[in-house]
């Protein structure tokens, strides 16, 4: 019987970045069919780095995949992530925003969870994090996440109705 997957520990900024630049750089080779970043306001996250935006694109372009953003504010990525914003005009179709219902943005998990993988941030402050590849810890994960997102609802529309 082989061990586990040991979980990395990220004790800096630079490792995390380094650690979700890393899957998302990958994301047009590994091809995960679903990607989820979940946090409070997404501003640690590169997402408006050039080259995470044409590996997202990349990715995008395969047939059947979906980025799920779950986040209690949206306006950050807008205001400080304008490629990412820009993509997602013409990604829409590959992009769900959610809003959770009954968390608190400081209880919100944040955490960047594709099928193999998943790194989440533990503590903003002391930029500590971890990564695994571990099975059961994804599958908590997921678990985790699939009820917050059971009670949430769509966020970050395309275009604003009304009259």
């Amino acid at each position: 019987m082989t061990e586990p997957a040991p979980r990395a520990l990220l004790r800096s900024r630079s490792e995390f970045l380094d650690g979700v630049r890393q899957v998302l750089l990958g994301l047009p080779e590994i091809k995960p069919r679903d990607l989820l970043i979940a946090d409070a306001d997404f501003s640690p996250w590169p997402l408006g780095d050039a080259d995470v935006v044409e590996a997202l694109t990349r990715w995008a372009r395969l047939p059947g995949r979906r980025l799920r953003l779950l986040g209690s504010r949206f306006d950050v990525i807008e205001r400080d992530q304008p490629r990412f914003a820009a993509w997602r005009r013409s990604f829409a179709h590959a992009l769900e925003c959610q809003l959770p219902g009954e968390v608190e943005p400081t209880d919100m998990p944040s955490l960047l969870l594709a099928d193999a993988v998943c790194i989440e941030l533990l503590d903003r402050e002391r930029w500590q994090a971890r990564c695994s590849d571990e099975r059961r810890w994804l599958v908590e994960q997921r678990e985790r996440i699939d009820a917050i997102l059971q009670r949430s609802e769509p966020a970050w529309p395309m275009t604003a109705l009304g009259l």
